[in-house]
C-alpha cells in the first residue's frame, strides 16, 4: 500500500468519524478543523515532490483556515451572551417569586392630626402588610404555611436645629 493510499484509507475514515453531529461550539470547529486538516494531507500528497512536507504543510494550512472561518460563522461567543442574558432575565424573575408583595401600607397614626409646628420634630411612623408564600419547617413532622408579614414601624421624634421655647404652642 502507497503512502497516498494510506492517506486517502486514512482520510476517508477520518471524514466518516467526524461526520457525526458536533453538540457544542468547540466540537463543530475541532470536527471542520480535523476535515481540513486530513483534507489538506491528502492533496499535499498529491506532489511529486516532498511529500511529507507538503502534507504538513497543506494540512496545517487548510486547518487553520477551517478553524477561523468556523469561528467567524458560529460565533460562539454570540451564543454565550445570549444564554448569559437570558439566565440574567431568570434569575431576576426567580428572586422576584420569593420577595414579599407589598398588599397594603397606612400612616401609623391612623390619620391623627399633627400639629403643623410639630411635624418637622416627628416622624410618624407606618404600617405595611406583605403578602408572601413560603412553607417554614415546624419540627420533624409540622410545617406552617405562612401567607402574610406585617411590619409596624413606630412613630418617633427627629431632633431638630432649634427646640421649641416654652412660650410657643
Amino acid at each position: 500500500m502507497s503512502a497516498s493510499e494510506v492517506a486517502s484509507v486514512g482520510l476517508a475514515v477520518s471524514l466518516m468519524l467526524l461526520i457525526s453531529c458536533a453538540h457544542t461550539p468547540t466540537e463543530k470547529v475541532f470536527q471542520n478543523m480535523l476535515i481540513a486538516g486530513a483534507a489538506g494531507a491528502v492533496l499535499g500528497q498529491q506532489q511529486e515532490e516532498y511529500k511529507t512536507t507538503h502534507s504538513i504543510m497543506y494540512g496545517s494550512a487548510a486547518a487553520a483556515i477551517a478553524g477561523a472561518v468556523t469561528l467567524y460563522l458560529n460565533n460562539p461567543d454570540k451564543e454565550s451572551e445570549k444564554l448569559r442574558e437570558e439566565m440574567r432575565v431568570l434569575k431576576t424573575q426567580m428572586d422576584q417569586i420569593g420577595e414579599p408583595q407589598l398588599a397594603t401600607q397606612t400612616p401609623a397614626t391612623f390619620g391623627a392630626k399633627v400639629p403643623d409646628k410639630y411635624k418637622a420634630m416627628i416622624s410618624p411612623g407606618e404600617w405595611r402588610i406583605y403578602e408572601i408564600n413560603q412553607w417554614v419547617d415546624d419540627g420533624e413532622n409540622r410545617i406552617i404555611h405562612q401567607d402574610k408579614i406585617m411590619e409596624l414601624i413606630p412613630p418617633s421624634l427627629r431632633p431638630v436645629s432649634k427646640p421649641v421655647s416654652k412660650g410657643e404652642k
